[in-house]
């Protein structure tokens, strides 16, 4: 070691001529007079060379490399031993040295070697009772470290826990130390409300020591207000186990007789208000009740009771309508108005128009005059669900007459273009005159009736307020931005479902819909992530469906934007895309199969109006920088940006990332948007601009749904210039001649036409077919396991009653 370099060189000159010496040493520290024991202010503990800090008899303070053996030798022992030998050693100053050797004796007997830090360091041997005091390195650092800890500043602390720790792992009060600054930083924590953080730190110091003074009454407090915060959230269940990891930690705190009677207390209060309710209101209290404290056998009783007479369906959807009336303005509509309106017609069969299929309006529909005439009869005895009156001619006059007029919600500007007139002739007859004759006249009225009375917006003004009025068996309630509630219409006539209430609700990350169907939280899940299939097929209460359509994704792109006009630009993008790695890696995470692959055009593959002979779009990314950057080139400019905009499900979510990286590696900066999927879907229906945007639909009628497929705006208003979005004119013209063919052949053909030419003209970025599943609960009996829509079959399914309990 550095300290004995010099050491048998000093210890000659004090045996030899020890009296002189060491008087010298023991003058030149009393002249250095260094009262003060505090580290020097220049020390930095950490990078400066380590020291330890002598105390002498003399109260001379050294700061001296660390000394050899550690911790030194007991002094008062040392003292005992030397009173039974001769001395060897006297006084000087604040020394005791040796006046001369002794042969055949080691003469550093008792004396250590010392090395003094200044800046001509020196070397001594000095005798070990001569040192009043020892302050080591290591306790010098712990003790630092306890000072930070009390000033709050736990990083330095633990730095300088941990340099001992370093030097020595086994050194005397360095877990002490360690487990006292866990407890201040805890402490810390918990008076600042970091209740989480506090509660961590301390629950890991009760698992290494646990008799810690003052650590239980204080983890007492910190989970008595981690549960008072999980009830203020409406986390009971979080709130619950923490009662129950508090009661495990100290079962003897008045904190757990005091929390556990806070959810008692509650719960009883909302079983008392649940007294008050009716029908599905007075079930939603009483579960509320069993939410908090699902102990109560009382409460639970009262429930399941409730429950056999209203039953309530808690659903997990992707996203809820975003207002009431009958329109389909985006997927949600889509899902919930076949339960809230009866459609003109059910579908374009002979069957429905010969009025058989019992949930439609039209009792006959007779097509004359090659296709321009349409006479409609409606069935007698259907009532609006407000009981106030029938449903008459003059209610499905006003639905096709509103479609023609741009100021409403249900504008439809293919509609508008085909129409001539309505007419109704008497309370159950109308009559219908179209301009030219549509391949399949039948088709233009799958779509929900909404009263003569309503409003614009579809409402009928009642003393309560204005209100949606329906004729299907179930009615619209209240709509938030994440929940959408439905209730049963009050009818008695056979085919009522047993189902009181039905509430959607809309998971926003990091809330997981799976894991809420898991816990029982909701019953049915609307759609399946794909990589979470697999975890709900082993789950013994789960089941699954599928839907029998599947779901076309691709990218809509706004031909008003003239960079997307450029067909360079829209072929580079493409080849940026590497579909087959996104949609195995991000979005399935397992192999292809036989539905879920890469799309090339707008149709499912295989379906009619699939192309066989369409060769697949392909991932290359040098010729997708080439395109791009001649695209920059025709138009003359140095950059392109756009903004991608799309909807809050899983698998958009998954891939978006990765086409923000493969669109910049071509050259164009992409800033992607997530929005809600009814408000994405809504806003471009009606025609509003846009860049690039996410789409997902399922295709099932290809002559009416290409035109919105390829242009979202395809029947806006005529002043939200919807058309003008179509990026490509070959397209355009290609749907304006879909529109005047009157043959099926003829039709057919149109459509591969379109499908081939979509390949080229890329009027939208295809990307792949999904198989999409739904998954419920076995409580739930009824459901399908294949279905074209999510309530298909409702008026059948049954529930039976259950909340989710406390595990032991």
């Amino acid at each position: 070691m550095r300290c004995f370099r010099h050491a048998p060189q000093t210890m000659c000159l004090l045996v030899t001529f020890g009296g002189i010496v060491l008087a010298g040493l023991g003058a030149e520290l009393r002249a250095k007079q260094l009262p003060d024991v505090s580290i020097p202010a220049n020390r930095d503990l950490l990078r400066d060379p380590p020291f330890d800090r002598l105390t002498l008899i003399d109260g001379t303070i050294l700061f001296v490399d660390p000394v050899s053996p550690r911790p030194l030798p007991d002094k008062e022992e040392l003292r005992a031993a030397e009173s039974k030998e001769s001395p060897r050693f006297e006084r000087v100053g604040g020394l005791l040295v040796s006046k001369a050797p002794e042969l055949n004796r080691d003469p550093s007997d008792n004396a250590i070697v010392i090395r003094t830090q200044e800046d001509e360091p020196r070397d001594y041997y000095v005798k070990i009772t001569s040192i009043q005091s020892a302050d080591y390195f290591d306790d010098i650092l712990l003790a630092e470290a306890l000072r930070r800890a009390q000033s709050n500043d736990f990083d330095r602390a633990f730095e300088l826990v941990l340099a001992v720790r370093s030097r020595d792992p086994n050194w005397r009060g360095l877990r002490e130390t360690a487990d006292r600054i866990i407890f201040l930083e805890g402490q810390h924590a918990l008076d600042r409300g970091q209740v989480d953080d506090g509660l961590r730190l301390l629950g890991q110091l009760h698992d290494r020591a646990p008799e810690t003074p003052n650590l239980k009454p204080l983890l007492a407090k910190g989970y008595a207000g981690r549960i008072e915060s999980a009830i203020e959230q409406g986390a009971y269940a979080l709130g619950r186990r923490v009662l129950t990891e508090l009661r495990n930690l100290t079962p003897e705190a008045p904190e757990v007789a005091r929390m556990e009677q806070r959810f008692i207390s509650l719960a009883q209060r909302l079983a008392e208000e649940a007294d008050r309710l009716e029908g599905p209101d007075r079930v939603e209290r009483l579960a509320d009740a069993l939410r908090v404290w699902p102990n109560d056998e009382a409460i639970a009783a009262r429930y399941q009771e409730a429950f056999l007479q209203f039953p309530v369906l808690d659903v997990a959807v992707l996203d809820v309508p975003r207002r009431p009336g009958p329109f389909l303005e985006c997927p949600a509509d889509t899902r919930v108005m076949s339960l809230l309106y009866r459609p003109i017609l059910a579908e374009s069969s002979e069957q429905a128009t010969r009025g058989e299929l019992p949930d439609q309006l039209a009792a006959e529909l007779t097509i004359g005059e090659i296709g321009r005439r349409l006479e409609l009869r409606i069935k007698k005895g259907i009532t609006w669900n407000d009981g106030s009156r029938s449903i008459n001619a003059i209610d499905v006059a006003r639905t096709l007459t509103d479609r023609a007029l741009p100021s409403t919600l249900g504008y439809d500007a293919r509609w508008a273009d085909l129409l001539t007139r309505v007419r109704p002739i008497d309370d159950t007859t109308l009559e219908v005159t179209l301009k030219r004759t549509p391949l399949d006249p039948a088709a233009w009225l799958l779509l929900p009736a909404g009263p003569a009375h309503a409003g614009r917006d579809g409402l009928v003004w009642t003393p309560s307020g204005p209100r949606p009025i329906g004729s299907g068996l179930f009615t619209l309630g209240p709509l938030t931005r994440s929940t959408a509630r439905i209730d049963r219409a009050d009818r008695l006539e056979e085919g009522t479902p047993s189902l009181a209430r039905i509430n959607e609700r809309r998971y926003e990350p990091p809330t997981d819909p799976v894991a809420a169907l898991r816990r029982g939280e909701v019953t049915l899940l609307e759609s399946v992530p794909h990589d979470r299939v697999r975890e709900l097929e082993n789950d013994p209460e789960i089941q699954i469906g599928r839907y029998r359509a599947p779901r076309m994704h691709w990218i809509a792109l706004d031909g008003r934007n003239p960079l997307l006009r450029n067909r360079s630009l829209r072929r580079g993008l493409s080849f940026a895309i590497n579909r087959e790695e996104l949609l195995q890696e991000r979005i399935l995470r397992a192999p292809l199969d036989e539905t879920s692959i890469p799309s090339d055009g707008p149709f499912p593959a295989g379906s009619a109006t699939d192309d066989p002979e369409v060769s697949p779009l392909t991932h290359d990314p040098l010729l997708a920088k080439m395109l791009v950057r001649a695209a920059k080139q025709e138009m003359g400019i140095d950059a392109i940006e756009l903004t991608l905009a799309y909807p809050s499900i899983p698998s958009a979510r998954a891939v978006v990332s990765k086409l923000v990286d493969a669109f910049a590696d071509a050259g164009v900066v992409l800033n992607p948007v997530e929005r809600p999927q009814s408000d994405l879907e809504t806003e471009l229906r009606q025609g509003a601009r846009f860049d690039l945007a996410y789409r997902v639909a399922s295709i099932s009628n290809p002559m009416l749904e290409i035109g919105p497929v390829l242009c979202p705006g395809y029947s806006a208003p005529p002043q939200a210039d919807g058309l003008g979005a179509l990026a490509s004119a070959r397209m355009l013209q290609l749907l304006l001649r879909l529109e005047q063919v009157q043959d099926l052949p003829s039709a057919r053909e149109q459509l591969l036409l379109i499908d081939r030419e979509t390949r080229d003209e890329l009027p939208i970025l295809p990307l792949w077919q999904l198989k999409e599943q739904f998954a419920w609960r076995t409580r739930l009996t009824g459901p399908s396991h294949e279905v074209d829509e999510l309530y298909e079959g409702i008026e059948s399914w049954t529930i039976e009653p259950w909340f989710s309990r406390d595990l032991p």
